[in-house]
């Protein structure tokens, strides 16, 4: 008898609407990236710029974004045609693969979208704490709503992923400052004010705030309910995702790879903490019949 090859799609419920936000993540990076090309771009396609301000040919920060130059139907079939391919592979593979690939199409599509908030429409990091803080509410949402996880304890794993993704944040801040920082911290480098009224006074100050800051949130994600909880440490997780993504693409120019790979990091540690300890169903304890049953069989 002939065999015949079927695809078998997931039916699981955490998959499909990690899938849909991926999906939703994708398009709409797309439509930023077509929104914020220059006015000459739809009739010279070279003039495209990408979603750091810089044009497409631009040797500094490779990115993914070169199609462009050969026009935006060229451009819209590829992205499309990616975005059927992960959506497919998503669908097909086994459940902590297919949600370690959703989570990071949808850090790298974040970093990526905030980009074009911030170069072409200038929301500063408004923007990308905003756009992070919405895709943690579904995320967490969707997490929530999966009984098969270990219930409060994805929470509370999902915690110290947070306080990785802030030390990270720490960490990367003090490397990236010029050498001129340690004798003279008033020639630090750092976008966000508050943070800079502290760098500027030294790394022992910046160090005070870190770990306020950490403790604060480490304490908030611990009492408040589940789903919040959730929301909670995701928002925090995707802002400095945000941070140490902008260092790497924007003052050490890794290129595109560099958050990609950082994003796909967290993707693990995320599917790690929720997906490794699930809830076990507990086993009945035995009726009194049925115990007292044994005991005379055994006599």
């Amino acid at each position: 008898m002939p065999s015949t090859f079927l695809l078998r799609f997931s039916d699981d419920r955490l998959v499909k609407r990690l899938r849909g936000l991926m999906m939703g993540a994708i398009l709409f990076s797309i439509v930023l990236t077509l929104a914020g090309q220059p006015p000459g771009f739809w009739q010279n396609p070279q003039s495209a710029v990408r979603g750091d301000g810089l044009g497409i040919h631009h040797p500094t920060n490779h990115t993914f974004e070169f199609l462009l130059g050969a026009g935006w139907l060229a451009y819209l079939g590829c992205s499309l045609a990616y975005l059927v391919a992960a959506t497919l592979l998503v669908s097909i593979v086994p459940r902590r693969l297919a949600l370690m690939i959703a989570l990071a199409c949808i850090f790298g599509h974040y970093f990526g979208a905030s980009n074009w908030l911030a170069s072409r429409w200038r929301t500063g990091f408004g923007g990308t704490l905003g756009y992070g803080t919405f895709l943690s509410y579904i995320l967490g949402l969707a997490i929530s709503d999966a009984d098969d996880l270990a219930g409060p304890a994805a929470g509370r794993r999902l915690r110290w992923v947070m306080m990785m993704v802030i030390a990270a944040d720490f960490t990367v801040t003090l490397l990236g400052q010029p050498a001129s920082f340690w004798p003279h911290p008033e020639t630090c480098r750092e976008g966000d004010a508050v943070v800079r009224v502290f760098l500027s006074r030294g790394w022992a100050p910046f160090l005070a705030l870190t770990l306020t800051y950490a403790s604060f949130m480490f304490s908030l994600a611990t009492r408040l309910p589940r789903t919040p909880g959730l929301i909670c440490a995701l928002s925090v997780i995707f802002c400095h995702f945000a941070a140490v993504s902008n260092w790497l693409f924007y003052e050490w120019r890794l290129g595109m790879e560099s958050p990609v790979l950082y994003g796909l990091l967290l993707a693990v540690a995320i599917v790690a903490g929720l997906d490794c300890h699930r809830a076990q169903p507990e086993t009945p304890a035995p009726s009194q019949f049925s115990a007292s049953r044994r005991f005379s069989l055994c006599s």
